[in-house]
């Protein structure tokens, strides 16, 4: 193969990774791309298959053979591309190799990884590197935390003012047939969830290496509100989101104080459930999940019986396509701040409300998100920051056109304003 292609989705074999197959030649149209894995016999079947769905044959798109456990072949894979598309997880054990790989050879990759211990080690290991080396790291490309990430930038862009704070309220809504499972989710993300809580404490670590010393004190303060509370226009009972989105944006937050001097933008994320009782149940099985997670034996518990500790949310089938399909989640951003006229000194008085939504985010529309990024940062480099680096999608995305982008797609993203309040 004389010429790079522009993408290879590595572990396009896995649950999500044939996902991300079926959406490419939509997403990636006009541009070359193959898809790699161990196996030749399945990345075929993966291209068959998807062919048949949409109708087209995809018989001559290129299939490169590599394993993270044969590092030299990851590393011929890396320079056979402009770009690695990884949905090879968990990263915290399959991801380095492919990062370090991609970065010796100058390409860029993209993941979806939502490990906060993966993502930060990733910049405290790689991110000068990845600079001298004009290649780009971006992590959580899926709907941990695209949604979240954009959803900031895009009510940014339509405040008119600075903006203090930044709250989210996620909702979800799954038309569930009679008889049919109940899963959300596969097990490679529990696997992810599962490994990143055993290890919480390593966050710390990296978070103090990473934030700079002089990072402002920022007032007025947002503060979390850790008891189920309802907010205007919406059903739900909201209790904090533990991790996942909050962190990513709080690094692109950091990022953006670190290279652009500008002030960081608060921000909190809150799940809803239509029920109070689960809105105070869940949050608690999440520090049992958390607790038992700590300890060799639950956590090999944990992993051996996903469906029951995750009261059937998590299947090793995934969900079924009729789920994922009935699947629609709706992201309402309340964004506070100051108008124009008004001092930083004083408080803030004025409030925008936006919304990012759309349907099957947990796959489709992560696959979506996921080929969206890697053809952006093809077509606008130029529109990047700096030369390189690991860093966040909100920070590296913030300036290209990857909302506009993301609008396209059946399954894409809307991104709506509702209400200004002054």
């Amino acid at each position: 193969m004389a010429t790079k292609l522009d993408a290879i989705i590595f572990g396009a074999t896995g649950f999500t990774g044939e996902i991300v197959v079926d959406n490419a030649p939509e997403v990636l149209q006009g541009l070359t791309w193959g898809i790699a894995g161990r196996n030749s016999a399945k990345l075929e079947n993966v291209l068959k298959v998807a062919g048949k769905k949409i109708g087209k044959d995809l018989s001559k798109i290129p299939i490169i053979l590599a394993d993270v456990e044969d590092e030299n072949s990851i590393k011929e894979m890396a320079n056979k591309s402009k770009v690695i598309i990884n949905c090879c997880g968990p990263y915290r054990f399959y991801g380095e190799v492919v990062v370090k790989a991609c970065i010796e050879a100058g390409t860029h990759h993209v993941d979806i990884s939502g490990e906060p211990q993966f993502i930060d080690g990733m910049a405290v290991k790689y991110h000068e590197l990845a600079k001298e080396k004009h290649a780009y790291v971006v992590s959580a490309c899926g709907f941990d935390s695209i949604p979240a990430e954009m959803g900031v930038v895009f009510a940014e862009r339509n405040f008119p003012g600075t903006v203090n704070s930044i709250e989210t309220y996620w909702e979800n809504t799954v038309d569930f047939k009679e008889g049919e499972s109940k899963a959300m989710l596969h097990t490679g993300t529990w696997e992810s969830v599962v490994y990143a809580l055993s290890h919480a404490k390593e966050v710390i670590a990296l978070t103090k290496q990473l934030k700079p010393k002089d990072y402002p004190e920022l007032k007025p303060a947002l503060k979390v509100r850790r008891y189920p509370h309802k907010v205007p226009t919406l059903e739900s009972y909201f209790v904090p989101v533990m991790g996942g989105d909050r962190h990513i944006v709080t690094n692109t937050q950091r990022l953006w104080f670190e290279n652009e001097e500008k002030r960081p933008i608060q921000f909190e994320n809150y799940v809803g459930y239509k029920s109070l009782l689960y809105a105070i149940i869940t949050p608690l099985i999440v520090v049992l999940i958390s607790l038992l997670s700590q300890f060799n034996f639950t956590r090999n518990l944990l992993l051996k019986y996903p469906q029951i500790f995750s009261l059937g949310l998590i299947s090793p089938d995934g969900p079924t396509q009729a789920t994922m399909e009935s699947h629609f989640f709706q992201m309402l951003f309340k964004t506070k701040g100051w108008t124009k006229a008004q001092s930083l000194s004083e408080q803030p008085k004025q409030q925008l409300w936006t919304r990012v939504s759309g349907r099957n985010p947990f796959y489709a529309m992560t696959g979506v998100a996921m080929l969206a990024v890697a053809k952006i940062i093809l077509q606008e480099t130029d529109k990047l920051p700096g030369s390189g680096g690991v860093i966040s999608p909100g920070y590296a995305f913030a300036k290209t056109s990857l909302i506009e982008d993301l609008e396209k797609y059946k399954y894409g993203m809307k991104f709506e304003v509702l209400k200004l309040e002054a």
